[in-house]
């Protein structure tokens, strides 16, 4: 091979690597702190209270917010959506609604889901249906929630709901379990939503301490008894269940469940109480239907700050959520099929 066909071998060798380098353009962009367009999605990060805010274009009303700040949720596929292809089962995402201590029942639905092997991997909810939510993702078995809800109402005494020495009970007798526990240190996927007064935006937080973020989910923005200036309350005021940010985070079957129904009393008769209450119920109304399966248990005899009866309750529910389950597993099937990495399993 002569001379100068070698060397021209080599000029052309060098200039492909230099094409190679590139294509890596996009890269040294993100490096360069520019800011980058994902699918319209546009970022704008500011100073938030407990970390960085980051704020979306008008149609997200969801950001979340960390210890140290987060990334908003958008239509950029997550790390769980894009490995899904090894997955032959569908990620379950499940939301559990506010209503006091008719959220007990939930216990019968997480009941009927493990014995028919339908286990969540991500889990929230708002209000006590918060609650149950975090202890079901730090590991605790149905039967532990249950036994541990008994416990705090047969030494709860009768302070008003909402009231700061109820808040404080609620705390000592429920939330201590919580006291030293990180979202991120979670068994399973776990986030609570706060509303936040100042920005009037509804985040999502999936870092930070859990025992805090539940005391300021139980908060009501507009409780005459609170504060005025009071930052984050509860997010069912404004936002009960979120179907696209569970779809966001990686769900492939959304779940909500519901306790308040379109019927409820307060055994203490409290008419701000039940105006917030009314307005919950019509914002689940239309929030249910973004869902791939909705259900609300019957429990339309049980007042929300009743503890009587609970036993009969919780059977009432989980004789009911036996007879759904086949119809549970069925939209299941249905959706799996119509997913391309699941459909010809």
């Amino acid at each position: 091979m002569s001379k100068s066909l070698i060397l021209i071998i080599i000029i052309f060798f060098i200039n492909s690597c230099s094409s190679i380098k590139n294509i890596n353009g996009l890269e040294s962009k993100r490096n360069s702190g520019s800011k980058i367009n994902h699918d319209q999605v546009d970022l704008d990060i500011n100073e938030h209270s407990t970390g960085t805010k980051v704020d979306v274009t008008p149609q997200e009303e969801t950001v979340r917010v960390g210890d140290r700040g987060g990334d908003i949720y958008s239509n950029n596929p997550s790390s769980a959506e894009t490995n899904h292809i090894e997955n032959k089962k569908l990620k379950i995402g499940l939301s559990f609604g506010p209503g006091l201590y008719r959220t007990l029942n939930y216990v019968s639905f997480l009941k009927v889901l493990e014995r028919q092997n339908l286990i969540p991997e991500i889990v929230t909810g708002t209000g006590f249906g918060a609650i149950v939510a975090a202890m079901y993702s730090i590991g605790m078995t149905p039967e532990v929630i249950e036994w541990n809800f008994y416990k705090y109402f047969k030494e709860k005494k009768k302070n008003k709901l909402y009231e700061k020495d109820w808040l404080s009970e609620v705390d000592e007798k429920l939330l201590v379990k919580f006291k030293n526990q990180n979202i991120q240190d979670t068994k399973k996927k776990f986030y609570i939503t706060l509303y936040d007064n100042i920005t009037k935006k509804t985040y999502y937080f999936d870092k930070g301490n859990i025992r805090d973020l539940l005391l300021l989910n139980l908060k009501l923005s507009n409780n005459i008894l609170e504060s005025k200036n009071q930052k984050y309350s509860a997010a069912f005021e404004n936002e009960v269940f979120n179907a696209r940010l569970l779809k966001q985070l990686g769900a492939e079957f959304t779940i909500a469940v519901d306790v308040l129904g379109g019927t409820f009393h307060i055994e203490s008769s409290n008419e701000f109480l039940n105006s917030v209450y009314q307005k919950i119920v019509n914002k689940i109304r239309l929030e249910k239907k973004d869902f791939d399966y909705v259900v609300t248990l019957p429990l339309s005899m049980m007042n929300l700050d009743s503890t009587n009866e609970g036993p009969l309750f919780l059977q009432k529910s989980y004789v009911y959520m036996q007879k759904q389950s086949p119809l549970i597993q069925k939209k299941i099937q249905v959706k799996a099929e119509s997913l391309p990495h699941l459909g010809n399993e």
